[in-house]
């Protein structure tokens, strides 16, 4: 049976990894988690306001001009 064996031991060597954390990984697990959440929530909120104001907004304009051609009694 013939095996792959990786041979860097930098990376998949039998002790402690000689890779470091860098960045987001490298902060404590709630204090990465809390600067990942806000980044999410950062691109969610300028993607909505990207469709809201560069689009603008289709489904309200469907409900306005459905009203301008038919308006209620």
């Amino acid at each position: 049976m013939n095996r792959i064996v990786n041979k860097n031991p930098h990376l998949f060597g039998p002790g402690p990894l000689a890779r470091r954390a860098t960045g987001i990984g490298a902060r404590p697990p709630l204090q990465g988690f809390v600067i990942t959440a806000f980044q999410g929530l950062a691109l969610a909120f300028a993607g909505g306001f990207a469709y809201k104001f560069g689009m603008g907004d289709p489904g309200i304009k469907k409900i306005e001009d459905y009203y301008k051609e038919n308006p209620p009694r």
